[in-house]
């Protein structure tokens, strides 16, 4: 080989050699990439292929009145469930099959049919296939036990335990109460979702739904390896779910449970609330419902059931129900007519009716009360008295004392359910129905008739800012501030109103509702004509406050369909005003 030839293999030699160094470096960084630096990323990708990341709810926390009494609780909840792994077969069609016959082996043994269905089954497998499948839901103690007994004979099913809702005191205070339901989770964790949501929780009406997400737990975290088909094999808790904290409310569960007995059997509502700071002891709606019905889950016929029922037994006509307050506006009226001009003393002399043109608006009394002044027309319930007194004074003045207590607007209450009522003017009157505002509309507003609405929880308010002259913001949870404002009336109409009210009571027309009461009770009646013709029909008001010096209570009930205030609503008052200050007699005896 000569020279040259030399130097040209030498530089192929060096030129492999490169090559060859080149590519074991190449080599070697993407090896350190790829068992180094990537990984992690590998790892956790191989991670995703195999785990699968499950939300846990948290308990819910409970709901207590102001003495203790727990109204809403959580209680154990078994249910048997089906292991998909275990009977997986070569095909998916396979596997359902499988899960099916055992189903009917095991129904036969738990003493009740599955309600899954073969569609169920297929779902399950084709979307939760890495969780339980939940086969009978909420068994009693009878079923768990035949289970427990011959568990070994149903391999592939087991016990799981959870949390249901329950309502120890059952249907008290539903309507403010409410209940829950169960719905999919849809929080986060960290950059990725959950795999799974456990069904959460959640409110559906009343307090349980007002305050959702402070009665809610905090979820937990559980992760689930399965294998290349998807089944479950191991699972684990990552995050332990934390139980949500308890919610304390101003409700008295005795008065509520002594309301709710005065409306038994009937249509109506009571508001019970202290006036001096706007807590809520008692909130009834009548009839009710028991909301332990609705747990686990509320059903199709059951729901249809209640939404079809004549009575509305979901309706809370407590604090969203719309009614004519009838007589119990008249105080209203009282001020605007005392804060207008019209003196107390001066005398209107009633003769059976109030006529202006072609309208005729008849007095209870059918021969007239003859002269009366304002203190009297409100113990007798006057209707022509505050027909006069509302033309004399304007709807003007009608109308802004009525917006003073808070009508035609929400109460502010800590609850789903508000109605605001309807103080109808001309503005109102033309949008809602294209007509004038006629001179008949204002005597029959006067009288608490005509397009004007008010709830209960609403004169219930009334009837305490009467007594305190402070209207105040109605409250459940303990905790939330007080709020109220200054009624826009001299402290002279004030007092003329509740010595009228006074005397409704001691001797009037609602002299059945502080009978025996341990302290002075004030209050109105009211009797509302309702609806035409056959339909024609009274509901009766009385509302009241207590102590009639310094009012601790203040109450509005109607009871649909009744005779009148006097006779149907104010003996029921009195009754759960006996139940909060106790009777005369008792009284008595205690200071001896």
């Amino acid at each position: 080989m000569n020279r040259d030839e030399s130097i040209v293999s030498d530089f192929a030699c060096w030129a492999v050699a490169a090559v060859f160094v080149f590519g074991l470096a190449v080599l070697a960084v993407r090896l350190k990439e790829v068992q180094i630096e990537d990984a992690a990323d590998y790892g956790y990708a191989n991670v995703r292929q195999s785990v699968r990341r499950v939300q846990t709810d948290g308990d819910r926390g409970r709901i207590i009145d102001r003495n203790g009494v727990v109204l809403a609780d959580n209680r154990r909840s078994i249910s048997i469930v089906c292991n998909a792994a275990f009977f997986q077969k070569r095909t998916w069609e396979a596997t359902a099959a499988a899960i099916c016959a055992a189903l009917s082996n095991a129904a036969e043994t738990v003493g009740a049919p599955s309600p899954l269905t073969v569609r169920d089954i297929r779902r399950h497998i084709n979307q939760s296939l890495a969780m339980p499948l939940v086969a009978w839901r909420d068994i009693g103690d009878e079923r768990l036990a035949r289970f427990c007994e011959n568990e070994r004979e149903l391999p592939g099913f087991s016990v799981l335990e959870s949390e249901e809702r329950f309502y120890p005191q059952g249907s008290l205070a539903a309507h403010l109460i409410g209940y829950v339901g169960r719905d999919r989770g849809e929080s986060e964790a960290g950059d990725e979702k959950f795999n799974f949501y456990l069904p959460e929780m959640r409110g559906r009406s009343g307090l349980e739904i007002y305050y959702d997400s402070f009665l809610r737990g905090v979820s937990g975290e559980r992760k689930v390896l399965v294998d290349a088909r998807g089944f479950a094999m191991r699972e684990w808790t990552v995050v332990e779910p934390k139980r949500g904290p308890d919610l304390r409310i101003s409700l008295d569960s005795r008065i509520q449970r002594c309301a709710e007995e005065q409306l038994r059997g009937m249509k109506g509502a009571c508001a019970v609330v202290d006036p001096r700071n706007g807590d809520v002891l008692a909130l009834v709606s009548s009839p009710g419902f028991d909301p332990n019905e609705f747990v686990p889950r509320l059903s199709y016929k059951l729901y249809s059931r209640y939404a079809g029922d004549p009575a509305k037994p979901l309706l809370n006509r407590a604090s969203g129900g719309a009614y004519a307050p009838g007589s119990t506006f008249k105080p209203i009226t009282a001020l605007a007519g005392l804060e207008n001009g019209f003196s107390a003393g001066e005398r209107y002399y009633c003769n059976g009716a109030f006529i202006l043109g072609a309208m005729h608006l008849r007095c209870a009394s059918r021969w007239g009360h003859g002269p009366l002044d304002m203190r009297h027309a409100l113990r007798e319930s006057c209707n022509p008295y505050f027909c006069n007194l509302a033309v004399t004074v304007g709807s003007n003045a009608v109308i802004r004392a009525a917006r003073a207590f808070g009508l035609g607007c929400k109460t502010g209450i800590d609850l789903g359910v508000d109605m605001a009522g309807t103080v109808p003017d001309g503005s109102w009157k033309m949008r809602m129905y294209g007509e004038r505002w006629y001179p008949g509309d204002l005597p029959q507003m006067a009288i608490g008739q005509g397009m004007l609405l008010a709830s209960p929880l609403q004169m219930a308010l009334v009837a305490g800012a009467i007594g305190t002259g402070r209207l105040v913001v109605p409250r459940l949870k303990l905790d939330i501030g007080v709020r109220s404002e200054r009624l826009p009336f001299s402290g002279r109409s004030l007092d003329v109103v509740r010595e009228g009210m006074r005397m409704v009571v001691d001797g009037g027309t609602g002299r059945r509702g502080g009978e025996g009461i341990a302290v002075a009770v004030s209050g109105k009646t009211g009797t509302a004509e309702v609806g035409r013709g056959e339909n024609r029909r009274k509901n009766a008001w009385f509302i009241a406050y207590a102590p009639s010096e310094n009012p601790t209570a203040a109450v509005a009930m109607v009871v649909e369909n009744g005779q009148s205030g006097g006779v149907t609503a104010a003996p029921r008052v009195r009754n759960v005003l006996a139940a909060m200050f106790g009777e005369k007699e008792a009284a008595e005896d205690g200071r001896r």
